[in-house]
């Protein structure tokens, strides 16, 4: 009998499974020797940060950034200034608060003037402990810029996001610095911050993911510009009586000169021939809150940002603004070493002889370099860009918004057609109190703004309806919400029926891209407004292919102004009218984004407050 022929691909092989096993053992072990070498030389967030200034990079991990701010009532040329300011060449020790070289009360953080700055790394954690040791103040600190998306009980809108703190107390912010740029921070009533309490925050990115990085070489904590109104008939009554108290000066990071005190300490800012330096600059604003003009002598700027985002880069002499704003610009030192003025003026309109001075100084090089780098002078443009929209903007040497242009694309979700349109008119009423007292009050839309007895975000459910605006309300004063829906494409078309004077408007919570801005001479109703955008003549022109993005925006008088920005943050989030000088002046509304259910929770604990009715009783 023959034996049958085995195929040798049908006999089985087992498998050796100690080797399998020692594969994937390797396998693991290689992997888990990548990850401890990459933990191992990658820094570690530590539980406090007192200075998160550095260098960053993309492969870092962020880092808790906690600081303690005080905030005390103070004053200029305290004991510690030991007469610093009459000695010539005399340095005056960091504690002392020179300003104009005048006395005054100050209601400072840290006792600096301005508020000590915060320079970060985008997606750092900062934890800022206020304490509050300035009596008879409720306050709250807004961080302007920064969307809040995980935090919007952080955002510092009084009644609305938090409870005023009172004093006395400490409230800790704690929130992700997630929005590129150059951003502020400040008490949320105006007055506070004129007084003082307003400071730079800076949050920069690995220079590998910024765009802008070709265009200049140094980018230094030291040349921050932090621009103020100063005067000594402000402070806790500006805004309060009829007429508004001018400002005596403008102070560049604290420091300026009056016409008493012409020798004044000024700030200086230090550069080398031969390299381009970034500058971030912001106009804190006053009591007036005037629009500025900023220059360098015998230098251009180029502007690279506006209020944290990117533009086409434009070359200028000078740069108008207005408060609350910001702009990041280059400078080439190209010039011969000397000292060169740093100059900021109010706009004449607003008030006369109203400026500030600081100083740019070249450090000393040797002669080759000198001549090296004078071969490539730029010569002056003879051209101005201006936020403040105005009839200037016909000429040919004055760029406006509706000339600029941002670094990136419209998002076509937003040029195509949008999903929320809201029209919001605002104006000025007034009302015979008695035979010698009239009282003036803004409103929007038929609405005068007051805030709610208890936040809307963290206590919604204990505001009273009533207490909101309705439609069709006389109501005096009321809670005024608009609701849009989450995720949806806005326009918020906004124009000026009183023609007062200039306005500025900053969001919370969001960026906006400018689409149109125009100034008519005569007020115009709503329906007129509504007719126009959309038969597509209200404006002459819109930018529907790489308009500017900000966050705030100065609306002319008799002015409206187009901007657009999707709903994708829920919460509750406030277009403030920065010329207040303290929280309102009826001229606010509220955006509702989303449903209660949307809104990111505050913590158990957070503080709460409201009006409180004792029980029915008789004193017997």
């Amino acid at each position: 009998m023959e034996k049958e022929s085995v195929n040798p691909r049908d006999v089985i092989v087992k498998p050796n499974y100690m080797l399998m096993s020692l594969q994937r053992i390797l396998v693991l072990f290689v992997i888990l020797a990548g990850v401890i070498v990459v933990v191992y030389y990658t820094p570690m967030p530590e539980e406090y940060f007192e200075n998160c200034d550095r260098e960053c990079h993309e492969l870092d991990w962020p880092m808790i950034c906690r600081v303690k701010l005080v905030i005390e009532v103070y004053k200029t040329y305290s004991k510690s200034c030991n007469n610093c300011a009459e000695a010539h060449g005399t340095d005056c020790p960091p504690m002392c608060i020179t300003a104009d070289g005048r006395e005054r009360g100050v209601l400072a953080a840290n006792r600096e003037l301005p508020a000590p700055s915060f320079h970060v790394c985008q997606n750092d954690i900062l934890v800022v402990d206020v304490v509050h040791r300035a009596p008879a103040h409720a306050l709250s600190i807004h961080w302007r810029g920064q969307p809040q998306r995980e935090t919007p009980f952080m955002d510092g809108a009084p009644m609305l996001t938090q409870c005023p703190q009172p004093a006395y107390t400490t409230f800790q912010y704690k929130f992700r610095a997630s929005s590129v740029g150059t951003h502020m921070y400040h008490a949320h009533s105006a007055a506070d911050a004129a007084d003082g309490l307003a400071g730079a925050f800076i949050v920069r990115q690995s220079p590998r993911l910024d765009p802008l990085r070709k265009l200049y070489d140094v980018d230094a904590t030291e040349h921050t510009i932090f621009v103020a109104e100063w005067g000594h008939s402000m402070g806790p009554l500006a805004g309060v009586t009829p007429n508004t108290p001018n400002a005596e000066s403008l102070l560049i990071n604290g420091k300026g000169r009056s016409s008493e005190y012409s020798n004044a300490p000024i700030t200086t800012f230090a550069v080398e021939n031969g390299k381009r330096y970034r500058f971030r600059l912001m106009y804190g604003g006053g009591s007036k809150s005037c629009p500025i003009k900023f220059s360098v002598d015998d230098h251009v700027l180029k502007i690279i940002a506006l209020d944290g985002s990117s533009i086409k880069p434009v070359e200028v002499d000078a740069i108008t603004f207005a408060r609350g704003e910001r702009v990041d610009f280059v400078v080439d030192a190209n010039k011969a070493s000397g000292v060169y003025k740093m100059r900021v003026v109010a706009e004449k309109s607003c008030q006369e002889n109203l400026e500030g001075v600081a100083e740019l100084v070249y450090k000393t090089l040797d002669r080759k370099t000198l001549q090296k780098t004078n071969k490539n002078i730029n010569l002056p443009v003879n051209r101005e860009l201006t936020t403040v929209n105005s009839d200037r903007c016909a000429s040919d040497k004055v760029l406006c918004l509706n000339e600029i242009h941002s670094a990136g694309k419209f998002p076509a979700k937003l040029a195509a057609a949008i999903d929320e349109v809201i029209y919001v008119p605002f104006n000025y009423s007034t009302r015979q109190i008695s035979a010698k007292r009239v009282e003036s009050w803004g409103q929007t839309d038929g609405f005068r703004f007051t805030y709610p007895a208890s936040p809307l975000l963290t206590q919604g459910s204990d505001v009273a309806s009533e207490a909101i605006c309705a439609r069709g309300s006389n109501d005096d004063e009321c809670v005024h919400i608009k609701n849009i829906p989450l995720r949806s494409t806005v326009e918020l078309v906004m124009f000026d029926q009183g023609g007062e004077s200039d306005h500025i408007f900053h969001l919370h919570g969001y960026n906006f891209y400018v689409v149109g801005i125009r100034e008519f001479n005569t007020s115009i109703d709503k329906q007129q407004i509504k007719e126009m955008n959309e038969k597509g003549t209200l404006f002459i022109s819109t930018n529907l292919i790489d308009p500017v993005i900000k966050d705030t925006i100065v609306i002319p008088k008799f002015g409206v102004v187009a901007l657009r920005f999707e709903a994708d943050n829920p919460g509750y989030w406030m277009m403030r009218d920065e010329r207040s000088a303290h929280w309102t002046r009826g001229l606010d509304f509220v955006l509702k984004v989303g449903e209660e259910s949307d809104f990111v929770q505050a913590p158990p604990d957070f503080p709460k407050c409201g009006s409180y009715v004792g029980p029915e009783y008789f004193l017997i």
